[in-house]
């Protein structure tokens, strides 16, 4: 077979193959939906960013979905987004009355949606050809319909404004494209099983005396340290002390704050921690997160009618390198910071909370 002949089979091949898709996209003369993704599997990466320039990034590392490739996301929010690209349906194209007026609405207030597949150059057959990381889609998604049962949406490389929708859902997709940071980022502080635990080490702020270090010593053995006086610890709560580790297990903090200014980020950080707990693993990898008394800014009382100096239900917290800071609830963090009082066996006592400095 000659190279002549060898140029104009594939060229015929490639024809064909463009031939078909075209039919297939024409589909009879129905829409054809250009938002769907049939394979979800194939994305590797999705781009959102809205009109005031607040952007994310979803990169997947090892199957593994990050936050501008750094912060591990919520699993459940890119399961919810690739369902909806895999499953969102065409409901019907803007009237040409409407028209002029979503296009003004997509100019001003929308979201910029860019797809990455690992995707061929060209199928033949059957057949991938020069598969690589392309950006496949990209698309701008606007606002609800008057009746919150459907989205516009729009192409890129098109004039035309679709009314998008998903079957078997009454609602919006807005919302599940989300342009902010704090929509896609794990709020997940600690998931360390028992047996992963090497040491644990709390500290108070406040009363040095109540610190402590929990060692595993292995065979389900476990040592306690006073850090006060540098003492180990024989009689101690084996039950309590159990309950402390299991607690690490899942602990999560309550609010992203990625709108503070570095300038009070900086304050925040130069105060004393009220508490800090450390936790390292097999791995030798160690977690902090540093924990510090927030102001009374519901004005809640106490059964006196007085108020409260400091936030009775949360604190703000700092975790290791993470960039911002963020909230944790005293009813989540108390589980993994009780005082080493407690781990005695002697029953809590309120502490005196009004000698640490609290950040305004």
């Amino acid at each position: 077979m000659t190279k002549k002949t060898i140029f104009i089979l594939i060229t015929s091949i490639l024809f064909i193959t463009l031939a078909v898709f075209t039919l297939n996209k024409k589909d009879g003369g129905s829409i054809y939906n250009d938002f769907l993704i049939s394979d979800t599997s194939t994305v590797e990466k999705i781009f959102m960013v809205n009109k005031n320039n607040e952007q994310v990034t979803l990169i997947k590392e090892n199957q593994i979905w990050k936050v501008n490739g750094k912060d591990e996301a919520i699993g459940e929010n890119v399961k919810i987004l690739l369902s909806t690209l895999m499953h969102i349906d065409i409901r019907n194209p803007i009237s040409k009355a409407a028209y002029n007026t979503m296009v003004k609405q997509l100019a001003t207030n929308s979201v910029k949606v860019e797809i990455y597949q690992n995707d061929p150059l060209f199928r033949i057959l059957g057949l991938k050809f020069f598969v690589k990381t392309r950006k496949t889609k990209e698309f701008y998604v606007g606002s609800p319909t008057r009746d919150y049962k459907g989205t516009v949406m729009k192409m890129s490389d098109s004039d035309d404004i679709y009314v998008t929708y998903l079957p078997g859902f009454n609602g919006y997709l807005s919302e599940r494209f989300s342009s902010n940071y704090s929509d896609w980022v794990n709020h997940q502080i600690f998931k360390i099983p028992i047996r992963s635990i090497v040491k644990v080490r709390v500290e108070f702020g406040e009363e040095p005396n109540q610190s402590y270090e929990i060692s595993n010593d292995g065979n389900k053995s476990f040592s306690i340290y006073s850090l006060y006086n540098e003492s180990k610890i024989s009689n101690y709560d084996t039950i309590r002390l159990l309950n402390t580790l299991s607690a690490f297990r899942n602990i999560n903090f309550e609010t992203l704050l990625d709108n503070i200014p570095q300038e009070r980020k900086d304050s925040l950080s130069k105060l004393n921690p009220y508490r800090t707990v450390s936790v390292t693993t097999v791995d030798q990898k160690t977690t902090t997160l540093k924990m510090y008394l927030r102001p009374n800014y519901s004005n809640n009382l106490d059964l006196g009618g007085n108020l409260f100096e400091f936030d009775m239900d949360r604190m703000y917290a700092f975790i290791d390198d993470f960039e911002h800071p963020v909230t944790v609830q005293f009813f989540v963090v108390d589980n993994i910071s009780r005082p080493l009082s407690y781990l005695l066996g002697m029953p809590l006592k309120p502490s005196n909370y009004n000698t640490l400095p609290i950040y305004k």
